[in-house]
């Protein structure tokens, strides 16, 4: 039985671990039975009401009795194809609204438009007018994206309508509109049914379950943090192998960071704090536990590859095994062993240097922080503890400095936006400034346009294939290369849905039961993985349409064929059109989230120089510093989010200089937050001479990361002279500052090499180091001026 139990949790870790919050299993889960019930409901409707329904007279031929019922059933499918997509965008939309009023008012509101625009879809029956009707409606619709959550949604479901109203206007007249808006009310009614019953929002239990995905993920983290300082010390992995778990373990430290984000931007909300929390002791918490287990992963491998004694090496391992196991107390005593070895000073005995011991410490802090601070994090029920050094007197000044858009993280979406505002590169359609949705919207239309002409073409009947296809390309993809991967992925998806449909379609055959099974069964996968990868979203949608088409009796091979065939003329449609009209180029967008990412980080620069400066000053809190770093956590998220696409070898030279520049990223942001901790311990203010000097190496430093931010900007932006230019001159050279911090820090009063203010300035030398390779990443002159070495040494702090 303990077997059994110990699986069950290990399985509820990775889900946890992999879903944060269970966000996408609730809400695969919730849109699924949404459309479940809304199908029954529809049917009960139609069934007890008769709705659309053309009476089989008794003694009607053969014929027309087997038409009539066709007809019946048909528009029965209609009703419930009505209620489906009702359900699938209000579950959608549900997440983009933080209350629960304001959920009730979007799903009574949104409907509204739908109505309108079916209407108008049933009077039309010339074949062109309704055509031009779908690109109108879509292209105004996608404009409507500037009013935000409602608007979004608002001119999909308009589209819909239109789209729904073409293809039933030869069955259904505008004089049974009522029976239509009545269906589409069951829908309503279905969904708000769910949702506030089963799914009613509750910000305290979603904090819940992310601070478990928060938990799950930082046991990963320490996993394979301590297998590879393991594999390091023994040497015993060739060094490919040793970078893909080095890869891997960056990739879990960013998977970490965003669930503590997430966690972050719901903190705003006084119901989704714990209790005996308050929400800046759970920010602190938050912030502490990652960036001490980030820090503790960094130092623990410069650590191992620096080829100390077995006596320390045990040490560490033992510490990092401790964390692996999550044992807290095992961790600590670890710790203080540790201590133990640095209170020795017999560098014969122990066989630490100087920089080896300032490693050392780093580490022993670094874990020593993530453990008070997970294990006070996890505490369950969760109670502050009475000796907390949290200052909970800032609390109501708490604002959390994380957007998110639809609970999510919103990716490049807002870099995109930015972008659009900006004038490019050198070509014509490059340097037209636009707001995003107008972008779009002009966008959409030319390929909604070019998808009916050419889908069309091939097939007059099911050209809307096409035109779907062109749509989803625009829904949700920011850049032209994200909306070039989208339509890719969905020819690949449809390619694979429609094997699996065709296999699936001919084992269910027209059994009602199983038909059911399969197209909530695909829906619920596509819908839980779409977020991995939109193929699988693709694969589900086409298995449903094949269950659909064996339910009106249209279903083939060679229709599911079609399919595919009009998909890839509509995505590729899409292509041409984000690519030639308007285009919004990934690299423009880099450009700008790199920016973006450099300006967050000379903030929180600043806020921690300021603070080092005049340590007395009340200047510049704690809970400040952390909003800053948080800043630099978002705008990091949004960079990675916007390269993505161009890290990959079809991009050459251009792939090679974005991972050398995001790698320089990296290292700035862990340096940056080393920063904020050595900065946040106010200590003895600077000398006089000292802080001069503080003062002329920081103007240096900022000068030069204007460097890089001039040379990231686009092509009309002002230019500049050098680095030592005047005011209002951009600089155009990295021109290094290192030698000034390591001249700052000699001059300080006698203290340890492991003082606060001592390791602050270490850390802005490797700061200065880590954007000197941005620059020369970016294009940027580096020019060394320093009067003595960049203390190589330590760059691995």
């Amino acid at each position: 039985m303990s077997m059994v139990i110990r699986r069950r949790w290990a399985w509820l870790g990775w889900l946890d671990g992999t879903d944060p919050g269970l966000m996408r299993l609730q809400m695969a889960t919730e849109i699924t039975v949404m459309i479940g019930v809304v199908l029954a409901a529809e049917w009960l409707f139609v069934r007890g009401t008769g709705a659309l329904q053309a009476r089989i007279p008794a003694n009607a031929p053969k014929a027309m009795a087997a038409e009539l019922f066709m007809l019946n059933h048909a528009l029965l499918v209609i009703a419930m194809m009505f209620g489906a997509i009702i359900a699938m965008i209000s579950g959608f939309c549900v997440s983009m609204f933080p209350t629960a009023r304001s959920q009730l008012a979007a799903l009574l509101i949104l409907p509204l438009p739908l109505l309108a625009t079916l209407s108008v879809g049933l009077i039309l029956h010339v074949r062109l007018l309704s055509l031009a009707l779908l690109v109108v409606t879509l292209t105004a619709g996608t404009y409507c994206r500037r009013f935000g959550p409602l608007g979004f949604n608002g001119g999909v479901l308009a589209f819909m309508g239109s789209f729904l109203g073409f293809f039933i206007q030869n069955y259904v007249h505008i004089g049974d509109f009522g029976w239509l808006a009545a269906e589409v009310g069951i829908g309503v009614a279905g969904t708000l049914l769910v949702h506030f019953t089963l799914f009613y929002p509750r910000p305290g239990a979603a904090v819940r379950r992310m601070r478990r995905s928060y938990a799950a993920r930082a046991r990963e983290v320490a996993r394979d943090m301590a297998d590879l300082y393991e594999a390091t010390v023994r040497s015993g992995e060739n060094d490919e192998g040793r970078r893909r778990a080095e890869r891997r373990l960056q990739r879990q430290l960013l998977r970490l960071n965003e669930a503590a984000l997430l966690i972050d931007a719901q903190l705003n909300n006084p119901t989704a704090v714990p209790t005996g929390w308050s929400a800046t002791a759970l920010h602190q918490r938050l912030f502490d536990a990652e960036v001490g287990l980030t820090n503790a992963a960094r130092f623990a491998l410069a650590l191992a590859r620096r080829g100390l004694t077995a006596r320390v090496t045990a040490a560490v391992g033992d510490t990092l095994a401790s964390i692996r196991a999550m044992d807290f107390a095992a961790v600590l005593d670890a710790t203080a062993g540790i201590r133990g070895l640095l209170a020795d000073h017999d560098e014969e005995c122990t066989g630490l240097t100087p920089d080896d011991r300032i490693l050392l410490h780093r580490f022993a802090t670094s874990v020593t922080d993530f453990a008070v601070a997970l294990r006070a994090f996890r505490r369950y029920p969760a109670a502050q503890p009475a000796d907390d050094t949290v200052d909970d007197t800032v609390d109501a000044a708490f604002r959390t400095q994380v957007a998110t858009f639809g609970g999510w993280l919103p990716g490049s979406a807002f870099i995109a936006g930015a972008a659009s505002q900006e004038r490019g590169g050198a070509g014509l359609l490059e340097r037209v400034r636009l707001a995003p949705y107008a972008r779009t919207a002009i966008q959409m239309g030319v390929a909604i346009a070019g998808a009916i002409i050419a889908g069309d073409a091939l097939s007059g009947r099911r050209f809307y294939w096409a035109v779907i296809a062109a749509f989803i390309t625009f829904m949700g993809a920011n850049t032209a290369g994200e909306q070039v991967r989208k339509s890719t992925f969905r020819i690949a998806g449809t390619f694979v849905g429609v094997l699996v449909g065709s296999v699936l379609a001919h084992l269910v055959g027209d059994r009602v039961g199983p038909q059911i099974a399969v197209v909530l069964g695909s829906l619920f996968l596509g819908l839980y993985l779409f977020r991995i990868n939109y193929a699988f979203m693709t694969i589900g949608i086409t298995v449903m349409v094949s269950q659909l088409y064996v339910e009106l009796n249209e279903f083939s091979n060679s229709l599911l064929v079609l399919r595919l065939e009009e998909t890839a003329i509509g995505a590729g449609v899409a292509i041409a059109t984000v690519l030639l009209v308007l285009p919004l180029h990934i690299g423009r967008v880099a450009r700008v989230a790199a920016r973006q990412h450099l300006a967050a980080l000379a903030d929180l620069i600043d806020r921690c120089l300021d603070r080092l400066a005049d340590p007395v000053s009340e200047a510049g809190s704690d809970l400040e510093l952390r909003a800053a770093a948080r800043r630099v956590d978002m705008a990091y998220q949004a960079l990675v989010a916007t390269v993505w696409p161009l890290r990959t070898p079809l991009f050459g030279s251009l792939a090679e200089r974005i991972s050398g520049f995001m790698a320089t990223a990296v290292a700035a942001r862990y340096y940056a937050r080393n920063l904020l901790l050595d900065a946040s311990t106010r200590c003895a203010g600077l000398d006089a001479e000292p802080a001069a000097e503080l003062i002329v190496a920081r103007r240096r430093f900022a000068d030069s990361i204007g460097a890089i931010t001039t040379a990231l900007a686009a092509p009309d932006a002002d230019g500049g002279t050098d680095a030592d230019g005047g005011t209002g001159r951009r600089a155009t050279r990295y021109v290094r500052s290192a030698s000034l911090f390591a001249h700052v820090a000699d001059a300080l009063p006698e203290q340890g090499r492991t003082s606060r203010p001592q390791l602050a300035l270490r850390d802005m030398e490797l700061l200065d180091g880590a954007l000197a390779e941005a620059a020369r990443w970016a294009g940027v002159p580096v020019t060394d001026l320093d009067t003595a070495p960049v203390r190589d040494s330590v760059r691995t702090q």
